[in-house]
């Protein structure tokens, strides 16, 4: 089982758009994949489970960060085949609070908590809040790698080397010495000079971690979350979807 964190502490760069379309692309591809929804703003969980069907505090994730309840107990199915969603809640935005005050094992809650359900799936994909708390913190100690959706516009890399910074200090820590970037996606791609240039510099920082297969603009993603479905559900045909078809293969081949 793979399970791998999309973390970017700069907002609106895809990552919660590419977490649920990774997600659901492995589970079409016959994977079974489970989502977790870190992110306090719960626009993944919200695709998934519409916003006017509440999610009760203890079926989500903050039940299992916090009252240790067993992950197995939040999950959720989805519409899409192959795929689980463990909801995110509105009382996550508290967490790096409650875990700060935490005596013990306020780092590792969530991998021990998947210890309990490893077996079960063949991939878990994190969606993590845009900042670099102990949310974000637990998921990189759970994971085995990470991808990095940079949106290719002005300002963009922006707060890439703290997010360095921060994989090398989970990983010299010994929280998880293994945790290794899978790779750098760009996103909101257009003929534009300045995300050329952006995608330039990504590519003499990050070499061959950045990833072939680039996601444009595309209003289909976005129509997509407003229809509470993945972009494969959606709009089949549309370039975002050739996109994220792509990129998925890629996943899998890394």
């Amino acid at each position: 089982m793979a399970v791998i964190s999309l973390a970017n502490q700069k907002g609106g760069v895809a990552k919660s758009t590419s977490a649920i379309n990774v997600a659901a692309g492995l589970a079409l591809e016959g994977y079974r994949t489970l989502l977790i929804d870190a992110d306090p703003q719960a626009n993944t969980t919200s695709v998934f489970i519409h916003p006017d069907m509440e999610v009760p505090l203890e079926q989500s994730l903050y039940n299992v960060l916090i009252k240790f309840a067993p992950l197995s107990s939040v999950v959720q199915s989805t519409t899409v085949d192959n795929l689980s969603i463990v909801p995110a809640h509105i009382r996550l935005s508290g967490l790096d609070l409650e875990l700060a005050q935490a005596l013990d094992n306020r780092s590792a809650r969530l991998k021990n908590a998947l210890e309990q359900v490893r077996d079960q799936y063949d991939y878990i994909i994190i969606d993590n809040p845009p900042s670099l708390g102990l949310i974000t913190i637990n998921s990189f100690t759970a994971s085995d790698s990470l991808i990095i959706p940079v949106s290719t516009a002005y300002f963009a890399l922006t707060g890439l080397v703290q997010l360095r910074e921060t994989i090398d200090m989970v990983r010299n820590t010994q929280l998880n010495p293994d945790l290794k970037i899978l790779g750098v996606l760009c996103t909101f791609v257009e003929n534009t000079n300045v995300s050329r240039d952006v995608q330039q510099q990504l590519q003499q920082y990050f070499d061959k971690l950045v990833f072939k297969t680039a996601v444009p603009k595309n209003v289909s993603l976005e129509e997509a979350h407003s229809h509470h479905a993945p972009i494969f559900t959606y709009a089949p045909t549309s370039t975002g979807a050739r996109c994220y078809r792509k990129l998925v293969q890629e996943i899998i081949q890394r």
